[in-house]
């Protein structure tokens, strides 16, 4: 049996985690998983941030823009994205971020805030518009009582496009069956309860990890279901924790499998 190793980039590798094992299945329909994927950047970025995050037991938020609505510009919330798109359907979301994934329970990050994207369409557009503008000027000069506001504003700063374009389009917004986490459903460990006790946050919050000007999302490694990697890269995958690796290739092949 190997120990874990020690690459050139510093990332320790455990060997036995590479073993392809069966791969997980879910109905098709309804996945119960939500996958983080990296790769969209290439599969050097991708297979070097899956092996940080697997490492380091966190994910970074960053700035995601609410698309085509007025003020998006303001509410500036940083958040973290998944997707529960089934396994074996994953072939072409992954054609547009990546062949490496970090897939949760999905019951373990809706127990910490995660919930779907609020999908909007187009004739719902004004509503959205009103309802934004609305959520600024809280922002700015506050009339609802805290407990309200914060309510309104963790929902609504899901919202997405239905789609930019034809709504039956294969890149329509909703068929990346969007999942999010953002600040405000993520508190500092000691502030948790103090959040809770002023109505800031629900009841269950996951926890919020700061260090400078990033902000992370500090996760349980019993939350992780497993690995996602293409078979030819799973040796430069850093997993001192021993998550179970998958092949992208066995997950996506399941579709063909069954055709």
């Amino acid at each position: 049996m190997l120990d874990a190793q020690k690459t050139t980039s510093g990332i320790h590798v455990n060997r036995n985690s590479v073993k392809e094992m069966n791969a997980p299945t879910d109905n098709g329909y309804i996945s119960d998983y939500l996958i983080h994927w990296t790769g969209k950047d290439g599969d050097e970025h991708g297979a070097r941030v899956l092996s940080i995050i697997a490492s380091d037991l966190r994910l970074l938020l960053s700035y995601n823009p609410l698309h085509h609505f007025d003020y998006s510009d303001k509410v500036r919330v940083e958040m973290v994205c998944f997707t529960d798109v089934p396994l074996c359907h994953s072939k072409e979301h992954c054609g547009r971020y990546g062949r490496f994934g970090i897939a949760f329970q999905k019951k373990k990050l809706m127990c910490v805030g995660a919930q779907p994207v609020f999908y909007a369409s187009q004739p719902c557009q004004n509503d959205m518009h009103t309802i934004l503008h609305f959520l600024f000027e809280q922002m700015q000069s506050l009339t609802l009582s805290p407990e309200v506001f914060h309510a309104l504003y963790r929902h609504f700063y899901f919202i997405q496009d239905f789609s930019v374009g034809p709504v039956d389009s294969p890149d329509a917004c909703y068929y990346e069956r969007e999942w999010r986490l953002g600040e405000f459903t993520l508190a500092p460990k000691e502030d948790h309860f103090c959040h809770m006790q002023e109505g800031y946050s629900p009841a269950h919050t996951g926890e919020l990890v700061k260090e400078g000007d990033k902000k992370y999302f500090h996760f349980e490694k019993e939350w992780v279901a497993f690995l996602v990697v293409p078979r030819s890269c799973q040796s430069r995958i850093g997993n001192p924790h021993g998550f179970q690796i998958e092949s992208y290739e066995s997950l996506v092949s399941m579709c063909e499998e069954e055709k």
